[in-house]
This record gives C-alpha cells, sequence and structure tokens, in this order.
C-alpha cells in the first residue's frame, strides 16, 4: 500500500470514529507501530490532524471570517434554527451566544413569542430588536470587531448575573472525549460561564463540526444536554448520546 493510500485510510477512520489508536491502526494496515507514528507526524505537519499520546484526534475546519460564515451553509443553518424552536417557551429568560448559527435562531423565534434573550452578539441584538415580545440583554465588555461580539472577562462578569433556562452555545469544534474546544482563548471565560449557569445547554451544530478538536477547552461534554444536528451515522450519534446527550 502506498503511503498516500494508507494515510487517507488513516483520515477517513478518523473521521469516522473521532480518534485512531496507534497500536490499532498497525494491525488493520498490516504495518509498523513507527510507520503508524510517522503517517501522523507528517498528517500533523500538514495541519490535517492532532497528534495526542498514543494516536491522533481529527482537527476542527479551517476557521473562516464571521461575516463569510453569515453566508455559508445558510440552508443548513435554518433547519438547524427551525428544529431548535421547539425548546422555547413563553417567558423563558435565554441565553444565546454569538454564532452565525445562533443568528438563524434568533431570526426564526416566532414574534408572538415572550422571551427575554441574553446575549453577546451585536447582530443578535439587532436580530432580536425586531421582534415585540423579545426582551434584549446585551453582555458589554471588550468588542471582537471581526465578528461584533463581547468578550472577556467583563462580560464573562455580567454573564454571572443571570441563571438562564436554556443556552444556546455556538460550537467551534466538540468531541465527545476531549469536550468543547474553541480557536480564540478570548472567547472561553464568556462561554464557560454562560454554560455553568444555564440549566439547560443546546448547541446548533453542524455534522462537520462533530468528533473534532480545537486549541482551547471551554468543557466537558458532560457540560452539554442537547444537540441539534442531521444527517449523522449513528456510530458518531451514539458517542454523544452514551455521554448523556440527547442528540436530534
Amino acid at each position: 500500500m502506498l503511503k498516500e493510500e494508507r494515510q487517507a485510510l488513516i483520515l477517513n477512520k478518523l473521521h469516522a470514529s473521532g480518534k485512531v489508536v496507534v497500536s490499532q491502526l498497525a494491525v488493520e494496515l498490516n504495518v509498523s507501530e513507527d510507520t503508524i507514528r510517522r503517517d501522523l507526524l507528517d498528517l500533523d505537519q500538514k495541519g490535517q490532524v492532532k497528534r495526542v499520546f498514543g494516536g491522533a484526534l481529527p482537527l476542527e475546519q479551517p476557521v473562516i471570517n464571521y461575516f463569510d460564515r453569515e453566508t455559508t451553509e445558510v440552508e443548513l443553518k435554518q433547519r438547524l434554527a427551525e428544529k431548535a424552536l421547539g425548546f422555547l417557551e413563553q417567558d423563558q429568560l435565554v441565553a444565546i451566544d454569538g454564532s452565525s448559527t445562533n443568528l438563524q435562531l434568533a431570526k426564526n423565534i416566532p414574534s408572538t413569542l415572550r422571551l427575554t434573550v441574553l446575549t453577546n452578539s451585536y447582530s443578535i441584538a439587532h436580530a432580536l430588536s425586531m421582534k415585540e415580545q423579545v426582551s434584549v440583554i446585551l453582555l458589554g465588555g471588550r468588542l471582537l470587531k471581526e465578528s461584533l461580539m463581547s468578550v472577556g472577562e467583563v462580560a464573562a462578569a455580567q454573564a454571572d448575573l443571570y441563571h438562564p433556562d436554556l443556552c444556546f452555545v455556538g460550537v467551534y469544534a466538540i468531541h465527545p472525549e476531549y469536550g468543547m474546544t474553541i480557536p480564540y482563548p478570548d472567547e472561553v471565560s464568556l462561554k464557560r460561564r454562560l454554560i455553568e449557569n444555564s440549566n439547560r445547554v443546546i448547541s446548533l451544530v453542524s455534522p462537520i463540526k462533530l468528533n473534532t478538536v480545537s486549541r482551547y477547552r471551554v468543557c466537558g461534554i458532560e457540560a452539554f444536554t442537547t444537540l441539534v444536528t442531521e444527517n449523522v451515522p449513528e456510530e458518531i450519534a451514539g458517542s454523544y448520546r452514551n455521554r448523556g446527550l440527547d442528540v436530534f
């Protein structure tokens, strides 16, 4: 088997199961463990996997500009948003973390639904300003200009004043063993506070973000209660259900 073929098989196994183990790959591909380690090193240097002790994990998809994300996978995000509307009830306090998928959720909230929404996203606050029955609490702090979101310790401290019924948190990468990770350290503290303070934590997740990892850890998978996604193989969905999450 050529090196390129072997590495393609490794990547396929990685994205199907969420991780690969050196010893198992060596047996399955009938090569030495040193060969597999060299393959994983090569893939790591190419930015295709994240090496860990004894194996490797899938990397998140390349991070693109927030405003570009608003115009990508719009139909998928709208479908996820429509599924998530079923969790909303009258008179709830709902935290909606800044993300392009959560923006679609905000846009689709019925005008007749009476809510108080806590958010750090100026785009989400603007969308909700059109809803007569929705009261908006906008968290302050340092402005992350490239995404029009408040981040940092000031915003996190303000979030501590509230205990939402629901929290819709934006996800960059999520893994059943390594939890939720993100590429930007400035967002960690606020996301963590919103998650910790909420009764129920829901995420609208594109399938390509499942079983991936990024640089900075926000929380373990046990902090989530529900994932809203679609077209996910049962093997992958089951790995989250086995950790106590509902997967829709």
